[in-house]
């Protein structure tokens, strides 16, 4: 009879990591969004949610651009072991949250129907004079684990 030998423990979860970049809010916002979010995927090795994330951070951040006054627009971006999170946030708290929904042969309007296709999880922060006077959209993507089948 011969004894194995103890498997090794498994790894510990690495703790999340959370980023915050404040960005003017003009032309030019989506495109330094979708460079930053998908080159920091890239550094900490989530590349294959980077073209998800860089789509769906382009369309929240144009919608600030084109739908509120606010002159920053400040992304926070959390990377865990299991998912990536990404809130888009504005200083326009009366500004409208949702837009109406897209009619068929307008070319605009269709941002956060990419948001609920592509994204795992997704949600609104509501401003209030308490806690929070910016408001947000937010989004997760997970990641695939080892072993599952796409």
């Amino acid at each position: 009879m011969t004894l194995a030998p103890p498997a090794s423990p498994p790894a510990p979860p690495q703790p999340h990591q959370s980023f915050r970049f404040d960005l003017p809010c003009g032309d030019t916002a989506p495109r330094i969004a979708r460079t930053i979010t998908g080159e920091l995927l890239a550094l900490l090795g989530v590349a294959e949610l980077a073209d998800d994330v860089r789509v769906l951070v382009s369309e929240l951040v144009t919608n600030v651009h084109l739908h509120t006054e606010t002159a920053v627009v400040r992304l926070d971006v959390a990377v865990h072991p299991a998912s990536v999170r990404v809130a888009v946030w504005d200083d326009a708290p009366r500004s409208r949250l949702l837009s109406l929904p897209a009619l068929v042969d307008d070319g605009s309007g269709r941002g956060l129907l990419l948001v609920e296709a592509l994204a795992s999880r997704w949600g609104i922060y509501r401003p209030n004079a308490e806690h929070r006077v910016r408001k947000g959209v937010w989004f997760a993507l997970d990641r695939a684990r080892k072993g599952d089948v796409s």
